[in-house]
Order: C-alpha cells, then sequence, then structure tokens
C-alpha cells in the first residue's frame, strides 16, 4: 500500500511537471523575438575560451522514424560542398578569435564523408589547441568504414544503438538499416577495440518494453564493456514530432520501473554520474566525458545551435542558404534570440537535479540568490514530490529525485525539439542568393530525394 501510494505521487508529480515544462517550453523557447544576425551589431567575442565547439553534419542515408534532428537524404555533391563550406566557417570563426576547449560532432551520420571528416578534424587540431574531439556515429560504420583513420583524431565516440532488441529495432526501422542486435555488438565490439572511449546511446519507454526486458538490453550492452552508457526516456516531444515519437511510445507512467531497471542493471559495473549518463567502475578512469554540463557552446554548420552568456544563436536550417551565406564571407548563424534569466536559472536547476546535489551556498555565490529566492514554487514541488532530502542548507535528491531530474533533462530535449521545428519556418535572410545557389548544386532531381528536411 505504501508503495502504490508513494508511485500514486510520483506519477502525479511528473504527470504535471509534463504538463508545466510543455507550457514553459513554448513561452521560453518561442523563436517569436528571434533576430535575424545581419540586422545587428556583430556579436562581441568573449575574453574567456568557449567549452565546446559543436559540429554539425546533416545527411543521413535513411531516416530514423522517431529522430527530430536536422537531417536530409545523403547526395555525395550537396555533402562535399557543404564540407568545403563548414571548413571555411571554423577558419573564419577562430580568425575571429574565438576560443575553444573542445569539439563535439554530431549529426545526421558524422561519418557518411570519411576524407571530409577527417580533413575538418585536421584541420581544427592544426588551427586550435582543443583537448578533445567527440563524434557521434551510427554502429554500422564499424562494418563499413575504416575506424582505423580516426586513430588519434576522435577521442571518444558516441555510438547510437538505442537497442539491441530486435522488436524494437524494426519497429523503428533499425533493422533494416543497421541490421540485428547481434549485429550491431559486433561492431560495436570493433569500435572498443580501436577508439579510446566509447559511449552507447540506449534508449527505453519503447510501448514494447518492461522493466524486464530494459534489463535484458543493457545486459547486453554491459557484455560489450563500452566505456560509457547513456540512457535516454524516448523523447515525445510537444510538436510535429509528437506524432513520429508518439507512435512507438509506452505509457508515461511505465518509465518509472523501467528507469528503476536501467539503475539496477547497470549499478554492479557503473557508476550513476547522472541520471541518465553511467561510466564504468572498471579499468583506468573514464576520460572524454560525455555530458555538456550547461556550459556555453559555439555551433557551426547548418541546423546547428549555439548558447553562450545570455544570448542563443541559430545557424540556418536551410543548407543551399548556409553554403551561400559562408561562399559570400557571410557568418553561419543566422539568427539570434535573447535568453530571459529565467530560463537561464531553471537550466541550472535541472543540472544540479541531474548532479544529485543542489548545493545552496554554491548557488547564492554563482546567482547572488538562495534556492528557496530563486525557485520558490520549484522547490515547494519537488519536496512535496518527495524528490529531495535536506542536508543541512543543501538537498540531495531521492531516487524519486533523479527520476524527476531525468524527466527535466527529457523536457529539455522536447525543448530542442520544439525549437528545430521552428527554426526550419524562419524566413531566409537571402531568399534569391538562397535559391540560385540551390540551383548551382542540387540538381531537380536531388530536390526531390533530399531537399526535404524532416
Amino acid at each position: 500500500m505504501k508503495n502504490y501510494l508513494s508511485n500514486s505521487r510520483l506519477n502525479l508529480a511528473t504527470n504535471s511537471l509534463d504538463w508545466v515544462m510543455g507550457h514553459t517550453i513554448k513561452q521560453s523557447l518561442s523563436l517569436k523575438d528571434a533576430v535575424p544576425l545581419d540586422g545587428i551589431q556583430q556579436l562581441a567575442v568573449p575574453e574567456k575560451p568557449i567549452e565546446t565547439l559543436y559540429i554539425h553534419i546533416p545527411f543521413c542515408h535513411t531516416l530514423c522514424r522517431f529522430c527530430s534532428f536536422h537531417k536530409i537524404k545523403f547526395n555525395e555533391g550537396v555533402a562535399k560542398t557543404y564540407f568545403k563550406a563548414l571548413r571555411q566557417e571554423i577558419r573564419t570563426v577562430i580568425a575571429q578569435g574565438y576560443r575553444f576547449n573542445r569539439v563535439y560532432i554530431g549529426g545526421g551520420t558524422t561519418t557518411i564523408l570519411e576524407d571530409e571528416l577527417i580533413k575538418t578534424i585536421e584541420l581544427i587540431k592544426s588551427i586550435t589547441t582543443i583537448r578533445e574531439v567527440s563524434c557521434e556515429s551510427d554502429p554500422i560504420y564499424f562494418k563499413e568504414g575504416n575506424p582505423h583513420l580516426l586513430k588519434g583524431l576522435v577521442d571518444r565516440m558516441s555510438i547510437g544503438v538505442q537497442s539491441f532488441d530486435d522488436k524494437i529495432l524494426k519497429a523503428s526501422g533499425r533493422f533494416e538499416k543497421f541490421g540485428s542486435g547481434l549485429q550491431q555488438a559486433e561492431y560495436v565490439s570493433r569500435a572498443i577495440e580501436v577508439i579510446p572511449t566509447v559511449n552507447l546511446d540506449m534508449m527505453y519507454g519503447f510501448k514494447m518494453q518492461t522493466p524486464e526486458t530494459v534489463a535484458n538490453d543493457l545486459a547486453q550492452t554491459i557484455r560489450l564493456s563500452p566505456d560509457q552508457i547513456t540512457t535516454y526516456p524516448l523523447t515525445v516531444g510537444i510538436g510535429q514530432n509528437r506524432k513520429k515519437a508518439g507512435c512507438l511510445a509506452g505509457q508515461p507512467e511505465e518509465l518509472w520501473p523501467q528507469f528503476l531497471a536501467v539503475k539496477e542493471a547497470l549499478a554492479e559495473r557503473y557508476i550513476m554520474e547522472f541520471p541518465w549518463t553511467f561510466s564504468r567502475n572498471f579499468g583506468q578512469p573514464v576520460e572524454n566525458k560525455y555530458v555538456l554540463d550547461g556550459e556555453d557552446c559555439f555551433g557551426v554548420g547548418s541546423g546547428a545551435f549555439g548558447r553562450f552568456g545570455e544570448q542563443f544563436r541559430i545557424s540556418s536550417f536551410d543548407i543551399p542558404d548556409y553554403i551561400e551565406r559562408i561562399q559570400s564571407n557571410q557568418t553561419g548563424t543566422s539568427y539570434t534570440k535573447p535568453l530571459d534569466n529565467k530560463a537561464l536559472l531553471q537550466h541550472h536547476l535541472m543540472m544540479m537535479m541531474g548532479h544529485g546535489l543542489l548545493d545552496n551556498a554554491q548557488f547564492k555565490a554563482h546567482t547572488g540568490k538562495t534556492l528557496w529566492q530563486a525557485f520558490p514554487l520549484e522547490m515547494s514541488y519537488l519536496i512535496s514530490a518527495g524528490a529531495l532530502n535536506k542536508q543541512g542548507s543543501n538537498y540531495v535528491t531521492t531516487p524519486a529525485g533523479q527520476f524527476i531530474g531525468l524527466k527535466m533533462f527529457s523536457g529539455f530535449l522536447a525543448g530542442m525539439d520544439f525549437l528545430r521545428e521552428q527554426a526550419r519556418e524562419l524566413p531566409l535572410s537571402t531568399k534569391s542568393d538562397s535559391e540560385a545557389s540551390a540551383n548551382n548544386c542540387i540538381t531537380n532531381e536531388t530536390k526531390t530525394d533530399s531537399g526535404i528536411i524532416v
């Protein structure tokens, strides 16, 4: 009876959180106040290094049903032109005085043109002093590609497996694309032999999953001994992606027992750093951490986002427009959006919940406010939901609090989906130039096959 009441309270709390976050996202992440960058003064270069340079590669051979990231179907001619423009943008950004500590390359499929990726990483290493390069990949690259060519260039590889369960792979369209779970396990084992740090992205929350099948999925993951395992609940979102992902998602109340199954399955060999990130507790210490701990980020490439200070930056989501901007010596960033202080504080709260500790003194030193001054409603909610225990002047998360932190992070991912959806609809800054570029670099046939951004 006690567990039933506790679970009921948690379900009520998380359902309320989902509603509030959906409302908040639509308000704080609306792009109605986005400003074309060409229409304002060039943004000042910060004195300190920006933590991460994010690079987006928006090409895939096939398009996964639940993925909302900016991507088009691969066309080699367009992709080669794109990579050339991307390197030109990187050179310009570095020449302007921007400095970075690390690089994260995401997509799309980052390894889709191996030689172009290598040229891009070699360029970055030749003109910067970055300490690490992280890269995303699909599993089949380690069957069909030449990953040994990335030795010394990529420090960490995040491989999007999502599941080794053939039923889930077939339902999500990944079985046809990447093969069976056993085949993908073989590809991952090859990656672990080559790349210094390997992270496997896994998902749960599919309608055909139970705590037992989640545990079985992770048992296969653990047998491969990756350095890190990232476990996300399937993000349904609040916009157009809701329908695509929603047809695959289970019921919201099923996530809590599945989250507990994740923790139990990984507890013996992996340390939970965040409710969504686990690092191995055996062998040499894991370096090249995956989680971007709320730090500033600068985005380059079509469909990239960046955030530093109180400014959010959006690169063009139209690939011909992006290429035209770079070729005409404009910045790849086409719009900026101011971020209000409340939104930044809420992001800070999410990261503290992820860490499992709300340090009152540290928070006040950073913001000038106590936790209760900054978050009177949020703190009341978290305590009433059983998410926090008080320790002196600080608060630590309970298992329910870890789950709420995970739900907050899932809401953050939904917010990024919402931003991408809006960014695709932003007017092109130089439409006539963009259309001319499209005629030059994309044939009519290619427009039909690969010009639709999904």
